[in-house]
């Protein structure tokens, strides 16, 4: 099973505390339930560890983080999750955040992003400043206070100014990843998590857009509706492991986000008038 993130969050807020709006979403939990997750994140990443350590298994390397460490990651990351050391000890709190605020956040504190280099996942040591802002943060959730989420974000702005004036050139790449896939994020995320695609409900879940903004914005993108780009990729797809893998028709419906073979093999013979494996073994002669 694959989890995208906050979505996943948002669906089982009975397992988390939450602060939020639109803009970004905070959530704490102590609950651990499995020994490794498969995820997807929706939205940028901030991890800031409060006790206990994680690896995360991204798709070129494997970090490890613990309480003094942050770690960014930018929207689109596909990684495993695994919690080190004392299960029981591990509480953590995850900041998610969009493009709008860290736009915002440039215009609001003037900032110049003078880099060419991207960086997709940061981590950073901590330090007294740091610790105090988390420490700050985690109280959050400990009261019940009015307009929390007003200061949760005055505390991010500080953790970003300072990650900022610790190491400008790495923040600044971080930060230019970000500005950079700013117009092409839709089609990022739907093109990189094809596979866990079931139907348009799972992209707008996955673009956190509601149907009619998708709508919009796969026209612009694509000029079709999103079943018509969802059935032609999944098929182009298709079209490919036939071509040049020995996949199994399962393997391959699976691979291209069916729920099942024989809707796959139906879809498929919509489209080219004939079966996978007859296609297969005509361009096996050709």
């Amino acid at each position: 099973m694959t989890i995208t993130l906050p979505n996943y969050i948002l669906e089982n807020k009975e397992l988390y505390q939450i602060i939020s709006d639109d803009k970004i979403l905070v959530s704490k939990s102590t609950i651990y339930k499995k020994d490794k997750l498969f995820l997807r994140n929706s939205m940028h990443i901030a991890i800031l560890l409060i006790n206990g350590g994680k690896t995360l298994h991204l798709k070129n390397s494997d970090i490890s983080i613990d309480t003094t460490d942050i770690l960014y990651l930018s929207q689109g990351n596909y990684f495993m999750s695994e919690i080190i050391g004392d299960k029981n000890g591990y509480e953590s709190i995850l900041v998610f955040f969009d493009d709008e605020y860290v736009f915002n956040f440039i215009k609001r504190y003037n900032i110049t992003v003078d880099t060419v280099k991207q960086i997709d996942v940061l981590p950073l040591k901590r330090d007294d400043f740091i610790n105090t802002c988390i420490g700050t943060i985690n109280k959050y959730f400990e009261k019940s206070i009015e307009n929390s989420i007003d200061l949760v974000k005055l505390k991010l702005d500080e953790i970003f100014l300072y990650s900022l004036s610790k190491d400008k050139e790495k923040f600044s790449a971080f930060l230019n990843k970000i500005i950079q896939t700013k117009s092409s994020r839709i089609k990022y995320i739907l093109e990189e998590n094809l596979d866990i695609i079931n139907s348009v409900d799972d992209m707008c879940k996955l673009t956190r857009l509601n149907s009619k903004a998708l709508r919009k914005e796969m026209n612009r993108l694509y000029n079709q509706n999103p079943k018509e780009w969802l059935d032609k990729k999944r098929l182009s797809l298709a079209i490919t492991l036939l071509k040049n893998t020995q996949k199994s028709v399962s393997q391959i419906a699976t691979s291209c986000g069916y729920s099942s073979v024989s809707w796959f093999i139906i879809q498929f013979k919509k489209y080219y008038k004939m079966t996978p494996l007859l296609y297969r073994e005509q361009k096996v002669r050709e």
